[in-house]
């Protein structure tokens, strides 16, 4: 679609391959003035915004126009199967250590079959009694709780399509006797720099039996999928705390940590938001650059009863649908917040002042070609002689051998720039015409909008690059036809809260962690340490002073 649409002519959304989609994602289309494709009986027609549950193909990615979007990144679901889950941390932590240590173990059948007969062998003669070890079966290709049971032993196991066995976690947070998961979304607009979003809110979702170990083959006990519980029969009673339905906002959810555990309960968001970031850094190595697509994850959490956090899936599209009063609270805005970060328009103003810089000529982003090799160009084109040497190519270093760049200092801030404060706060990144050719000739450089011209810019982020090639496709990658550049900082837009330190390496994660660490112990013990909604910020403080980092740091914090 190389084209610019024309003044009269709306934002155009596409759902799947036939229409149909969610139907809180399309009311949130029909209110931002969008209207639906229409091209779905064959005939030609233009579209802006493609949304699709499962992947593209890969062709779709090299048609892709300056005003066309799609809510995939090439191989950017390698963390949505639970098997590729379970390698990619089970790689990263033999190369880290504890610091991966927030998945339980697994097995992946049928090919460690045998490996998990030794390990429930092993436990029925150690300490513990094997009949009191508790393991979850679960499909590595189905959602919503299909396929998944518990068992004690190997013999009650029923072995059908590929799957994977975790160590079931016996002891999980209980409010009034439930079990409950957390749902967070997670925004991915480019794995080159790796560039995330966390969204405050998010969703707890209850099992609508009380839990016990005593009956594990309930699974509105154990599970706590909503599309499994709201066909339970206690689904509609008004439950003990709980009330009716299975679902909480995480703003709830705060509120009945908050008065039992104190600063321990704003150290659990930390903790969950350095295990998203280190969940992002296992896949970056292995994802290409991609213009103009961006990945929407749900992240699936447990908090066990030390509240320590639990990875248990990440979900390549979460559910939006509109089941309940919570499911509206949360997901409606963050929606529109989501295509405000994006850069896509509330109201259609025209298009046509708002095209994007030109786009260079390595604009592929298909998975078959961005492994880090070029075209080969042609003999004329290249004048070597035959018989010459050819140089060989450097393949691109994996992530953790990658310099990242480093939070930046206070002066260089982007809240201290007085030039835009308006594109700042609402982060709309939108260019006219004339802007886009002023900076046209930047667009090929990664010179960042936070440092003035006199400073130096740091670039060593960029270290895992190893050709001019691969740098320019990154940097294509970055500079989307809407204007928006992602290797640029932006902020907080709305509820989505940037988390800076996915650029950053997992030693930098492991900082932080143990500053937030410090930070709720010596809060802990301070006894003149505010005991309301104020201790967020006191807390916040204290992490901002003891990692020096400027005043536009924010810690990841649902609503209090």
């Amino acid at each position: 679609m190389g084209q610019p649409f024309e003044n009269d002519e709306p934002f155009i959304y596409r759902l799947n391959d036939n229409g149909s989609g969610p139907s809180l994602l399309v009311r949130v289309c029909i209110d931002r003035g969008w209207r639906m494709y229409q091209g779905y009986n064959g005939c030609e027609e233009k579209w802006n915004l493609w949304w699709r549950n499962s992947a593209f193909p890969a062709t779709s990615y090299k048609t892709l126009g300056d005003w066309q979007f799609m809510n995939h990144i090439p191989k950017g679901g390698s963390i949505c199967r639970k098997d590729s889950l379970s390698r990619l941390l089970r790689c990263m932590r033999r190369i880290y250590g504890s610091i991966y240590d927030f998945s339980p173990p697994c097995f992946h059948l049928p090919l460690e079959y045998a490996k998990l007969v030794s390990e429930c062998s092993r436990l029925r003669r150690g300490e513990d009694a094997g009949s009191s070890v508790v393991w979850i079966h679960k499909p590595v290709a189905q959602s919503q709780g299909r396929g998944i049971f518990l068992f004690r032993s190997v013999c009650d196991m029923r072995c059908g399509s590929p799957a994977v066995v975790q160590r079931y976690i016996e002891r999980p947070l209980l409010i009034a006797g439930y079990k409950f998961d957390l749902r967070l979304y997670v925004c991915v607009p480019g794995y080159r720099p790796l560039t995330a979003y966390m969204y405050a809110e998010g969703l707890a979702r209850f099992g609508t039996d009380k839990y016990t170990l005593s009956d594990i083959h309930n699974p509105y006990r154990h599970l706590t999928n909503s599309s499994l519980n709201k066909t339970g029969p206690r689904y509609a009673e008004c439950k003990d705390r709980i009330g009716s339905g299975c679902k909480w906002t995480l703003k709830q959810v705060r509120r009945a940590l908050v008065g039992r555990w104190g600063a321990v309960e704003w150290l659990v968001w930390q903790r969950i938001r350095a295990l998203v970031t280190l969940t992002l850094l296992a896949q970056a190595a292995g994802t290409p650059p991609a213009r103009n697509c961006f990945e929407f994850y749900g992240f699936d959490v447990l908090l066990d009863d030390a509240l320590k956090p639990w990875l248990i899936e990440v979900n390549l599209s979460p559910a939006l649908a509109a089941d309940c009063e919570a499911d509206v609270i949360v997901k409606q805005p963050m929606l529109h917040e989501l295509f405000d970060l994006l850069g896509l328009p509330m109201k259609h103003t025209g298009l046509s002042l708002l095209q994007g810089p030109p786009t260079p000529n390595l604009t592929s982003c298909s998975s078959e070609d961005e492994s880090g090799s070029a075209k080969t160009p042609s003999r004329h084109a290249t004048g070597h002689r035959r018989g010459a040497r050819r140089m060989r190519r450097r393949r691109a270093m994996p992530i953790h051998c990658v310099t990242l760049q480093a939070p930046m200092p206070e002066r260089c801030l982007m809240t201290d720039l007085p030039e835009k404060p308006k594109e700042i706060q609402t982060g709309r990144l939108y260019k006219t015409t004339s802007e886009i050719n002023c900076e046209g000739l930047e667009s090929q450089s990664t010179t960042s909008v936070a440092m003035s011209s006199a400073d130096p810019v740091d670039e060593t982020w960029r270290g895992g690059y190893a050709t001019a090639a691969s740098r320019r496709r990154m940097m294509t990658a970055c500079s989307w036809g809407n204007g928006v550049r992602w290797d640029r900082g932006i902020g907080r837009v709305g509820q989505w809260l940037s988390v800076e330190d996915a650029r950053e390496s997992v030693a930098h994660v492991s900082k932080f962690l143990r500053a937030a660490r410090e930070v709720a112990r010596e809060g802990g013990r301070d006894k003149g340490a505010p005991r309301d909604g104020s201790r967020d910020a006191f807390l916040e403080a204290a992490l901002r002073k003891k990692l020096q980092y400027g005043s536009s740091f924010e810690v990841w914090l649902p609503p209090f």
